[in-house]
This record gives structure tokens, C-alpha cells and sequence, in this order.
């Protein structure tokens, strides 16, 4: 094996149990890497189209003001998190599987920082008051649905590197979950939306979600099983985090000293 063109395997261990041999489709590789350069871009502007009027130009101009010191450290890992997602298609473009494997295990370290900055964030934006729905809610989501998909489906993602069908598509799952911050954002720009925006944000997040899977189905004529993993673990997680966000005892913790 070592005394073959290193170039020429989308992985050294280019023969693997359950899995296909990623050399003899290399069309296929190719296509898949430049969807996700697709979608990381788009990810990028989503973001960035989120949190510069709200976060970056108040910044810079010296306006943005928090008490929350977790909040500069969580946006530093994210930020960095997306522009590095971005670079991994392109690596595997160049056949650069040595980056490839270096940036994989830096992104691996920053989502284990955005979890936790993730976790500080809400904890210190605590405690609210009874009558204040408008951070529970939205906390329970990053709590019970936003950081367990980030942090899951990565993780799935890397136990599978090995499966080209199922690791990239694991790793967009994985890639998607920030995005309902980043529209979050959007969402609190349109004034007097009904349930403080959140069916909406929702919405568009399962859009996100199905356009995958369909973008599937026009591509290889099926819909991944990883895709149908995805959409299931969503349609479930996002009814959850709202039943966890009116349980007393989340309630109890998000009001603190202010709790009754």
C-alpha cells in the first residue's frame, strides 16, 4: 500500500469493510467535495449575513456591550469553525488528505469549545425572571437540540471517516446545527412575529433539512440514510427542547434566586 501514488486514494486505507473503495469512484468524490464547498459557503454567508449587523458592526464600532464574558470566546470558536469547514472540501479537491486529517482534528477541538463556551453562555445569560420566556426557550434549544446535533452528528461523523457516503453527510448535519443561531438572528430583525419567531425559525431550519435530503434523491436517486437520521433526530429534538423549556425543574434552574 505505501508504494502506491498517495494522490491517486481518497484515503490510504483505500479498501474497507461495509464501505466502497473511494479510488474507484473518484467522479463521485469529486461531485460530493464540491456540494459541500457549495454549502459551506452558504453556510459561511448565513452566518456571517446573521451576525454582522447584531454582533461584528456593533463590535467595531465600540457599541456592543455584554456582560456575558463567554460570549467573545463562543462567537472566536464558531466563526473559526465555519471558515475551517469551508476548507475541507477544497482539501479533498487537492487530495490533500494529510490537511484534510490535521483541520478535521482542529474542527474536532473547536466543537468541543463551542459546546462548552456554548453551555457558559447560557448559564451566565441566567438567571431570567418568571414572566421572561424569551430566553428559556431559545436556551433549552441551544441546550437540547443545537449543541447534543453539533457534537453528535460530528462525532458520528469522524467514527464513520472511513465511509465517504456517510461521513460527509453526517459532517453537513453536524455543520447545519449553528445555522439555527445564525437564522435566529434573522428571524429577531422581522418585528411582531408570532411565538417570538419560533415556528418560523423552525420552519426554516426544516426546509434546510429537507432540501438536503431531496437535493439527494436528484442526485443519486435515493435519499441517504443518514439524511433520514438527520431529519428524524430534528423533527425530534425541536419538540423536546420546547417540552424541556416549561418542566419545572428547567424553570426552576433558568430563574435561579429569582425563583419562587
Amino acid at each position: 500500500m505505501d508504494s502506491l501514488p498517495q494522490q491517486r486514494y481518497a484515503h490510504p486505507d483505500q479498501h474497507f469493510k461495509g464501505g466502497e473503495c473511494l479510488a474507484k469512484y473518484p467522479i463521485r468524490l469529486d461531485d460530493d467535495a464540491r456540494f459541500m464547498r457549495l454549502m459551506g459557503w452558504i453556510f459561511l454567508l448565513i452566518t456571517f449575513g446573521g451576525f454582522v449587523p447584531t454582533y461584528f458592526i456593533p463590535l467595531a464600532r465600540g457599541e456592543f456591550v455584554t456582560f456575558n464574558e463567554w460570549m467573545h470566546p463562543h462567537a472566536i470558536v464558531s466563526f473559526v469553525f465555519a471558515i475551517l469547514f469551508l476548507a475541507q472540501p477544497w482539501l479533498i479537491l487537492e487530495r490533500n488528505w494529510r490537511w484534510h486529517k490535521y483541520i478535521g482534528w482542529v474542527l474536532a477541538a473547536l466543537v468541543a469549545g463551542a459546546v462548552i463556551t456554548g453551555v457558559a453562555v447560557q448559564l451566565a445569560a441566567w438567571p431570567t425572571v418568571p414572566e421572561d420566556n424569551t430566553n428559556r426557550s431559545p436556551a433549552s434549544f441551544r441546550l437540547f437540540q443545537l449543541l447534543p446535533t453539533l457534537a453528535g452528528f460530528f462525532i458520528a461523523a469522524v467514527l464513520l471517516r472511513k465511509r465517504q457516503d456517510w461521513h460527509w453527510r453526517l459532517m453537513f448535519h453536524a455543520a447545519y446545527a449553528p445555522m439555527g443561531t445564525a437564522f435566529g438572528r434573522f428571524v429577531r430583525m422581522v418585528p411582531d412575529l408570532p411565538a417570538g419567531g419560533g415556528p418560523v425559525l423552525s420552519g426554516l431550519l426544516l426546509a434546510g433539512l429537507v432540501a438536503f435530503a431531496l437535493s439527494d434523491k436528484i442526485r443519486y436517486g435515493r435519499v441517504h440514510s443518514a439524511n433520514w437520521i438527520g431529519l428524524a433526530f430534528y423533527i425530534a429534538t425541536v419538540p423536546l427542547s420546547l417540552w424541556i423549556s416549561n418542566t419545572d425543574w428547567f424553570v426552576q434552574l433558568s430563574l435561579g434566586p429569582n425563583a419562587p
